[in-house]
C-alpha cells in the first residue's frame, strides 16, 4: 500500500526537470486535488461502529472520515449481530439524515439503539494518505499518481506563462516553449487517468435509455391485448 511519499516521488518521476520553480507544497497540493477528483467515480466506502446511547440521534461528526458536502450513507446495520447470518440493514424509511442547530444528525425513526447496542454505518468518503497509510486501491494507485501529475504539470504551464517576460526575448520564447510542454504533459497524464477508468473526460454514461415503441405492427392488424380500435 502507498503512502503520501511515493505519490510525491511519483510526481518528481513523471515531472522531471532541472531546478523546478515549484516545490512539495504544490506536489501536496496536485495530490489532494488528485484524490478528491478521482473520489467522485471511485470513493473510499469506510464502514464504522458506533455504540447507541438510547437516543434516536447520532451526530455525523461520530464518523470519523465524514465529509460534509461530499459523504452519503450507503447503508445502516441495527441491531449488529456479526455472528448472525440475517441481514440486518435497516430499510430507507427507518432512519434518515436531520438537520438541527447544532448540526447534522443520522436519526432512528422506529427503534433507538440501547446503551448496550451498537449500529454499523457505511459511507463515502474522499481519499486521503498519510506517512503509512492510503485509502485509493492498490488497483487505481498508478492512475491517481498520473492525475496528481497532471494537475502538477497543470500548476508549472501556469507558472510559466505568467511569469513570461516580454523584454526578455530569450526568456520569453523559452517560458512560452516549457508553458507548453508541461500543459501537453498535463493533457497526457490525464488521459492516462481517463483511459484507466474506462471512460472519457466530460462524456457520461446515460443513467437508463429510453426507447420508442412502434406501436404499428408491421403486419398491420391487431395486436393481442390492444385492438387498433382502442388505440
Amino acid at each position: 500500500m502507498s503512502t503520501e511519499y511515493d505519490y510525491i516521488a511519483a510526481i518528481d518521476s513523471l515531472v522531471k526537470g532541472d531546478e523546478l520553480p515549484l516545490g512539495e507544497p504544490e506536489k501536496q497540493l496536485a495530490i489532494d486535488a488528485a484524490f478528491k477528483e478521482h473520489s467522485r467515480p471511485r470513493p473510499w466506502i469506510v464502514v464504522e461502529d458506533e455504540a447507541g446511547t438510547g437516543g434516536f440521534d447520532y451526530a455525523v461528526t461520530l464518523l470519523a472520515s465524514w465529509s460534509e458536502g461530499f459523504s452519503s450513507i450507503r447503508k445502516i446495520e441495527y441491531p449488529l449481530d456479526d455472528d448472525s447470518v440475517d441481514d440486518t440493514t435497516l430499510q430507507d424509511n427507518a432512519w434518515s439524515l436531520y438537520t438541527k442547530p447544532s448540526g447534522k444528525v443520522i436519526r432512528f425513526l422506529e427503534d433507538a439503539p440501547k446503551t448496550t447496542e451498537h449500529f454499523r454505518v457505511t459511507y463515502t468518503a474522499l481519499h486521503e494518505a498519510s506517512a503509512s497509510h492510503c485509502t485509493v486501491d492498490a488497483a487505481d494507485e498508478q492512475a491517481v499518481q498520473m492525475l496528481a501529475a497532471s494537475y502538477f504539470c497543470k500548476m508549472l504551464a501556469a507558472y510559466f506563462s505568467a511569469t513570461n517576460d516580454s523584454t526578455v526575448q530569450a526568456d520569453s520564447v523559452d517560458h512560452k516553449s516549457k508553458a507548453s510542454e508541461y500543459a501537453a504533459r498535463a493533457k497526457m497524464y490525464r488521459e492516462s487517468y481517463f483511459h484507466h477508468l474506462g471512460q472519457e473526460e466530460n462524456k457520461l454514461m446515460p443513467a437508463s435509455v429510453t426507447r420508442d415503441q412502434d406501436l404499428q405492427p408491421s403486419w398491420r392488424g391487431d395486436k393481442l391485448t390492444h385492438p387498433n380500435k382502442y388505440r
